[in-house]
């Protein structure tokens, strides 16, 4: 072999080296996990969705002595400079809490080999580099049907959504088969705000307004900041008409101090076991799984329902939580649009 055949093999190993060590993700390399950042679509202050990622990232990074940085109002367009200027802060580890997000993440990851979490996107997971975050909260909604089922005085509920994203689809499924199971008889009405229509307050006021108008006394909204106004409505009509009160059961946040004349229950989201759970795997090299949140590990639960609910609804909804955990009830898992309208129709025919 002569000297230049030689030189141009060590090259070519040269270039594939460094090309693998480019893959390797930078907390490998940099051995050692000093930060951890969430990109949220929304406000990290608006008890909601955000606010419960946002404030669930500072407890863990507190807790491991890490720098927490919690990137807000990110949007739904590309948010690929954000991302590149969190790695270029010194982010180990960003978690991209958005649906939104699913594609634009894990691209991001394979380029700059920095890990990251995502939300509902098995296919994305890559080991050392890509997680995924799986909430079962179609368990938990289950348990808020049964509530709204037991708790009207008008036999009709609501379901108000500012979108159909996975999430929404999966609670909007087990709420309705709850309020099957706990009423038979109950009437079921399901509102779409708009395509995305996350903030959309003005609009959520105005659907919840027709609910209302329908005969609901019960609605279950989703809509991280146009629940506000979901909430302006019933509080609207519950002032106008003190004998004929709307309840309102919200979803991941807590705005009990502010709306508990309201406020029924809150599907509550706690993502600090995850988060702790993807700080250990990172250090462990063991990063680039699946991570559920159910009604089991505590992931998912609902808030702490009024002091005057009748004992009658916490027995029945104590019971079911355990059959939920055992497997004696089983909730449908639909994701997708078109199975939750179907599933609907099933339930509630018209």
């Amino acid at each position: 072999m002569n000297k230049s055949v030689r030189f141009g093999i060590a090259a070519a190993a040269l270039t594939l080296s460094l090309q693998v060590l480019s893959l390797v993700p930078a907390f490998a390399q940099d051995a050692e996990l000093s930060q951890i950042a969430v990109v949220t679509p929304g406000s990290k202050t608006n008890q909601g969705w955000d606010q419960q990622a946002a404030d669930a990232l500072m407890a863990v990074a507190e807790a491991n002595g890490l720098e927490g940085v919690v990137a807000e109002n990110g949007g739904y367009d590309d948010i690929t400079p954000l991302l590149k200027d969190l790695g270029a802060g010194g982010a180990n580890l960003i978690i991209c809490h958005a649906s939104g997000y699913q594609t634009v993440c894990p691209e991001f990851a394979a380029e700059s080999g920095i890990p990251v979490a995502v939300i509902e996107n098995e296919a994305a997971i890559a080991e050392g580099l890509v997680s995924d975050i799986e909430t079962q909260a179609q368990e938990v909604a289950y348990l808020a049907g049964m509530l709204a089922a037991m708790s009207t005085k008008t036999g009709t509920v609501g379901v108000v959504v500012s979108g159909e994203p996975p999430t929404w689809n999966f609670m909007t499924v087990g709420f309705a088969e709850g309020v099957k199971a706990a009423n038979p008889d109950a009437k079921l009405l399901y509102s779409v705000i708009g395509e995305a229509a996350y903030d959309d307050a003005a609009g959520a006021k105005r659907v919840t307004e027709q609910q209302i108008a329908a005969n609901a006394d019960v609605i279950f909204g989703m809509g991280d900041g146009a629940s506000f106004g979901m909430l302006q409505a019933i509080e609207d009509h519950n002032a106008a008409n003190p004998d004929s009160q709307v309840h309102f059961i919200d979803v991941i946040g807590d705005k009990e101090a502010e709306h508990g004349d309201a406020l029924l229950t809150s599907v509550l989201f706690d993502y600090s076991g995850i988060y702790q759970q993807m700080v250990d795997d990172l250090k462990a090299g063991t990063f680039g799984k699946q991570y559920t949140m159910d009604v089991k590990n505590g992931g998912v639960r609902l808030l702490d329902l009024p002091d005057d609910a009748a004992q009658e609804i916490k027995d029945a909804l104590e019971k079911a939580e355990k059959e939920i955990v055992d497997g004696t009830i089983t909730v449908s898992a639909v994701g997708d649009a078109e199975g939750l309208k179907a599933k609907l129709a099933e339930l509630f025919p018209q």
